[in-house]
């Protein structure tokens, strides 16, 4: 029974809590040493990131599993805007790059693409799963990366200007600068060209189908357009058309993250709290439930031993069924008090979704209402460029379909 209460003892220092040492925004960006010159500028197409959640109106028993996750579909859809919006800022301040925008969907309007899955975000872990990959079709990273947040990177005026996630967009633009930097003159122009390329072939393949060859998933030119080929110069501008398409949608996405930045800060400042207020209940409540259990299990085995004439070997018995039964009870508690924390997050996250609300643009006289639809938007926009495209060679979408182009100029 000594020996009972010692490891009681010795138990009860074990008890852990989180300690903040960390240091804010620890990683510096990596400008270009010198000034890259324009035809050798890559542009870089960012898709929106995946938030990590289903689409759409969720199950409820999905809904609930998510939230016991600590994931809130309607902060994560948020999020994907805003984490693509500030990768794209690093890019922009890294001087590495050209053009650098943020599109609803994929596109081959680029020359390098940026797919990115927010894995954890709960204002105190950040990770996610990146992949980069270039026009044709060179895997130039595919990394899971992943910082924690220093309580500091929250308040004050130091970091005022700074995002608290700022770091993990450091760390992908410099690594995207690395595989920039390792290219030579020669693939850059490759990349350029079978960029161009590939998307006259996307948006007429009855024209440029056959110019570009893929294998393994590399893409490689077949033949090139004659320098002069009117209808290529006719993609290419088209091609600009839908850059600048983009570039206007980047001013809506760009005032929506302003919108927002103010509640989403807060609630990941809170979020943050609360993240690790439920990891030390959680790793609490296990200390408390393994404890308690084996302290109820000693006193029943030492009781059976026991001399129950013995009174000091009664009462340490029931003490130790006590205490037992206490940490049992403590658990419990921990497991509430956890609960609450998600509760108050979840209600947190309920407010800040209503200050992201839609917004419009107008573009060319055309009003776009973009919440969930800009992906369909700019659907339609590559629509719209594809039957201008055929248009002009004397076809509909109906032919192109059908395969009947025999009123398509001779090439």
């Amino acid at each position: 029974m000594h020996r009972l209460c010692t490891l009681l003892a010795i138990a009860a220092t074990t008890a852990c809590s989180t300690t903040d040492v960390l240091l804010p925004h620890r990683v510096e960006l990596v400008p270009a040493s010198d000034a890259v010159a324009e035809g050798e500028l890559l542009d870089v197409d960012i898709v929106v990131f995946d938030p990590g959640v289903p689409e759409g109106e969720l199950d409820h028993a999905v809904l609930e599993q998510l939230l016991e996750d600590g994931v809130f579909p309607h902060i994560r859809r948020a999020e994907s805007v805003q984490m693509a919006m500030q990768l794209r800022g690093a890019l922009q301040r890294s001087g590495h790059w050209g053009s650098v925008w943020v599109a609803p969907d994929t596109s081959s309007a680029g020359d390098l693409l940026v797919t990115a899955r927010i894995l954890e975000s709960d204002g105190y872990i950040v990770r996610l799963a990146v992949e980069a990959v270039d026009a044709t079709g060179r895997e130039w990273i595919d990394e899971e990366y992943e910082i924690e947040t220093a309580a500091s990177a929250y308040g004050g005026a130091t970091y005022a200007h700074l995002d608290p996630y700022q770091d993990i967009f450091h760390l992908i633009a410099n690594d995207l600068s690395a595989a920039r930097n390792a290219l030579s003159a020669k693939d850059v122009e490759e990349i350029k060209t079978i960029g161009a390329l590939r998307y006259a072939a996307d948006l007429s393949p009855e024209a440029f189908g056959g110019y570009v060859a893929e294998r393994r998933g590399i893409h490689s030119a077949a033949r090139l357009p004659a320098l002069d080929d009117p209808t290529f110069r006719r993609i290419e501008e088209i091609r600009q058309r839908e850059r600048l398409f983009l570039e206007v949608l980047d001013e809506h996405y760009e005032e929506l993250v302003v919108r927002a930045d103010e509640p989403y800060t807060g609630w990941r400042s809170y979020a943050r709290e609360e993240s690790l207020a439920v990891r030390d209940a959680t790793r609490s409540a296990r200390w408390r439930a393994g404890l308690g259990a084996f302290m109820m299990l000693a006193s029943i085995l030492a009781g059976a031993s026991a001399d129950p004439t013995s009174i000091t070997e009664t009462m340490l018995r029931d003490t130790g069924l006590f205490v037992g039964t206490e940490l049992l009870n403590m658990r419990a508690q921990s497991l509430q008090g956890r609960d609450l924390h998600m509760q108050v997050l979840e209600e947190l996250s309920q407010s800040f979704d209503d200050e992201v609300k839609p917004m419009v643009i107008e573009l060319q006289g055309v009003q776009h209402r973009l919440t969930g639809t800009a992906e369909a938007q700019y659907a339609e926009l590559r629509s719209v460029l594809r039957k201008l495209v055929l248009s002009e060679r004397g076809l509909s979408i109906d032919d192109a379909e059908g395969g009947n182009l025999d009123q398509a100029p001779a090439r």
